[in-house]
């Protein structure tokens, strides 16, 4: 097969194959059903006997259910014969678990449930709980910023009035000179300054 060749197939050709594709797939599909017909009229199964033949399939897996069938004309022993031949074929061929039936429920369903709601729970319990927590971590940085606050108004009025500045925005050399603290002190008191703004 030439590489150039499939290197220039575009999306076109490829379209045009996959419909190809289901065409012939479609004609498959047609023979079968037809040849399925064939076999039907080889078989001699009218459609009154093959309707009395799901009936008793139908009684067979559900005897309880058994549809009240009025028939318009009696029907042959031969017909009869095959009838019950081909439900029991059909019988023999089914799976244990019929198709058409629901599964069965899932062993311990209930106790997977039941954890299932618990962790649901849990988890909204948690949620409530971070809230919680995040609201009384905010308590507490008010808190401490009103203690510090307090303490700093209380302490002597050249601490007052460096935090004044540095609310203000001057810087630690500014403070400390015109404050007359050490530069370290007016370090401190720019930090606290600003952990304050930071904290509101």
């Amino acid at each position: 097969m030439d590489i150039d060749l499939l290197s220039s197939l575009g999306w076109r050709e490829g379209l045009i194959a996959i419909i190809a594709l289901l065409v012939l797939y479609i004609l498959v599909m047609f023979l079968r059903m037809r040849r399925l017909q064939r076999d039907l009229r080889v078989a001699g199964v009218s459609p009154r006997v093959a309707q009395s033949a799901v009936a008793a399939y139908a009684a067979a897996q559900d005897p309880e259910s058994i549809p009240a069938v009025t028939p318009v004309e009696p029907v042959a022993p031969v017909a009869v014969a095959a009838a019950v031949e081909t439900t029991a074929r059909v019988a023999a061929d089914a799976p244990e678990f019929p198709w058409n039936e629901p599964p069965p429920e899932i062993p311990g369903q209930a106790l997977i449930d039941a954890l299932q709601r618990e962790v649901y729970q849990l988890r909204c319990e948690v949620d409530e709980l971070r809230g919680e927590v995040l609201a009384a971590r905010e308590d507490f940085r008010r808190q401490l910023a009103q203690t510090e606050g307090a303490a700093l108004e209380a302490s002597s009025p050249v601490y007052n009035g460096a935090m004044q500045m540095a609310v203000q925005g001057h810087d630690a050399t500014t403070i400390a000179h015109h404050c007359g603290i050490a530069r370290a002190e007016a370090d401190l008191v720019v930090a606290l300054a600003r952990s304050r703004n930071e904290g509101i």
